[in-house]
């Protein structure tokens, strides 16, 4: 069966200084469990584990750590640092910027909307439920994402985009400004809408692969997608449906259980699986597997269900005095 798929408020606030570094400095990190806005934390920002921590209009000149089980949430928030999320965390940025990376070690999930970072790593331990949603953010590096689930919405990276164990990948109204590889996606992988300046492999992926308007996976009205280079796909399990592309490349398949190509233009050659089937029109009727819900339906419930606990928590923790 398919499986697809904003402030918190805080308070209690500690500060502790750690290192001196000379006479007049100390490099400090402060625990956030509580809610606060339109300061500056002058070093590094810890959410303790279990905590939650809601900020508005702050600027945090560090580096951020989401520990164990804890929540950051935010609005307007300036990370001059890495932001490194840790065993069942939380983070939900809105309308923010992290300058150093965003940094997943198993997070129950991470929510980017209107949000720029320089680049996101799924390191190992990665949680297998959890996710990656973004919506109109910008990353200034690559995403490398590791297990879970991977939904990029009307973003930009501009350099490489690589998923690998992810239960599904789906990139929707993106621009991805070099290469594009999914390998071992679960339930498959969804490209619509979107541009690929770079090469693109899909790899050993489960139960297909959807490469434009409506098919097996989900239906699609965002427009034609473009690829930039060679299009690559081999050792789908299920069934690969290639429509409403330009591809400035060769489209190949090889390995995979089906494969079907309309209403694309390719300038480079039809390879392997789809030279083969290059003068017959695919009339098999593909059963549509069984969805729980549509995938943002799913991050939606995920992601309003942790919102509203870390609300909670945040609230009844009373004001971070920062």
């Amino acid at each position: 069966m398919r499986k697809r798929m904003t402030t918190v408020l805080i308070g209690g606030l500690a500060l502790a200084g750690f290192g001196a570094v000379g006479p007049a400095q100390a490099a400090l990190t402060t625990f956030c469990d509580g809610h606060a806005g339109g300061v500056t934390v002058p070093g590094d920002l810890v959410v303790g584990a279990g905590d939650a921590c809601s900020l508005e209009d702050t600027v945090i000149n560090g580096n951020v750590r989401v520990a164990a089980g804890a929540d950051l949430v935010a609005t307007g928030l300036t990370v001059n640092g890495n932001v490194t999320v840790q065993d069942e965390g939380y983070l939900d940025l809105a309308e923010s910027t992290v300058t150093g990376n965003v940094v997943n070690r198993g997070a129950f999930g991470v929510y980017l909307d209107y949000t720029n970072a320089n680049a996101y790593t799924a390191n190992a331990n990665v949680n297998p439920e959890g996710f990656l949603w973004t919506f109109e953010s910008d990353f200034s590096g690559r995403v490398l994402a590791t297990g879970g689930s991977v939904l990029l919405e009307s973003t930009v990276v501009n350099r490489a985009v690589e998923s690998s164990d992810t239960q599904y990948t789906d990139i929707l109204d993106t621009v991805v400004g070099g290469a594009l590889t999914v390998t071992g996606a679960d339930f498959g992988a969804l490209v619509c809408g979107s541009e690929v300046d770079g090469h693109a492999t899909f790899a050993s992926n489960g139960e297909g692969v959807q490469l434009g308007a409506g098919g097996a996976l989900g239906e699609c009205d965002l427009g034609t997608s473009v690829w930039g280079g060679n299009v690559t796909i081999a050792g789908t399990a299920g069934h690969v449906q290639v429509s409403d592309n330009i591809i400035r490349g060769n489209l190949s398949g090889t390995g995979n259980g089906s494969v079907a190509q309309s209403d694309n233009r390719i300038r480079g050659e039809l390879q392997g699986q789809f030279a083969e089937q290059a003068q017959m029109r695919m009339q098999m009727q593909l059963e549509a597997p069984a969805a729980e819900a549509p995938e943002r339906q799913v991050l939606e419930q995920l992601r309003s269900e942790r919102h509203a606990q870390a609300e909670a928590d945040a609230l009844a923790a009373g004001p971070a005095k920062l």
